[in-house]
């Protein structure tokens, strides 16, 4: 990175960065830094979170009085209040950022989470949870130092992505009181494309042997899905979609019953009306009367 690059990212990002919000958290940001070769510092403490990283470059950094060695990939971060040094004899080529939580426009469950790792974080993050962090961050300035204007909606979204995974990263449990990721169930996935191919297709005759064949799974397999996860039959399901489907047309159109009939996929208007009552405990004439009484007004045809 050039030292006329380098400088502008920096610049940009300063200007254009220094405050940071997603749905449950908002971040306040006092500087962005990349440093060609970064040396000694003195001994000071902040009143915000710093945290670096070690792009290329040998050297130590003490928190608390305590030493850790600083390495090419090293992910460290410095806690509000607490003393610490940077020392480098060859120089670090490093990256850094300095933020705090602004509480007000953050969840209590992230704030407490960036709250725990003032007092029980990690100093040093694994390389794994560094090699996350690394590539996000080269990405924003590789971004800001290029020619072409970033789009600040994507630096945005970056940036809120690369402080994320320092909670992930710095954390003692990660992901542990804030929104986390739970691995979902080979079931539950299969489930689920089977009721959207259900939902697209409502029209079309739907056979139990059909929707199995598209999931690469056997009917049997489908039908236990659906008894264990649903307690219904895939018949059943299918039939109260196709009722959903025609009570929305009901309420919502003018469209003639026996068209409804044969939109939501039923073989007749009288097998139609014949589920729909035994579902519903009216026929779908008198509901959509009672609609009109109950003060429904009429739209457009769908």
């Amino acid at each position: 990175m050039p030292d006329l690059d380098f400088r502008r990212a920096n610049a940009l990002l300063n200007q254009h960065l220094s405050q940071l919000a997603g749905e449950n958290i908002s971040f306040r940001i006092h500087y962005w830094g990349f440093m060609p070769l970064h040396f000694n510092n003195s001994v000071h403490r902040h009143s915000f979170f710093e945290i670096c990283y070690v792009l290329e470059g040998s050297g130590e950094y003490t928190d608390n009085e305590i030493d850790y060695p600083l390495e090419d990939g090293t992910l460290f971060c410095s806690r509000p209040g607490i003393w610490h040094q940077i020392r480098s004899e060859q120089g670090l080529k490093l990256f850094f950022v300095a933020f705090e939580i602004d509480e007000s426009q953050t969840s209590e469950a992230y704030s407490r989470s960036f709250r725990s790792l003032i007092q029980r974080g990690k100093i040093i993050a694994e390389p794994k949870d560094a090699a996350i962090s690394a590539p996000i961050w080269q990405t924003i300035f590789g971004l800001m130092e290029g020619k072409q204007p970033a789009s600040k909606d994507m630096v945005q979204h970056l940036a809120l992505s690369l402080f994320l995974s320092f909670l992930h990263g710095f954390s003692s449990s990660p992901d542990s009181s804030a929104d986390s990721l739970n691995e979902d169930t080979e079931g539950h996935r299969l489930l689920k494309r089977s009721k959207l191919y259900i939902n697209d297709n409502l029209s079309s005759p739907l056979r139990i042997e059909q929707v199995a064949q598209e999931l690469n799974i056997s009917s049997r397999h489908l039908s236990r899905l659906f008894h264990d996860q649903l307690g219904q039959t895939f018949v059943h399901y299918v039939q109260e979609q196709r009722v959903q489907r025609a009570k929305q047309w009901l309420l919502n159109s003018d469209i003639a019953i026996k068209d409804i009939a044969k939109r939501a996929g039923f073989d007749s208007v009288h097998y139609f009306t014949r589920v729909f009552t035994k579902m519903l405990g009216v026929a779908p004439a008198k509901f959509r009367k009672s609609q009109f009484s109950d003060g429904r007004q009429n739209k457009p045809q769908a």
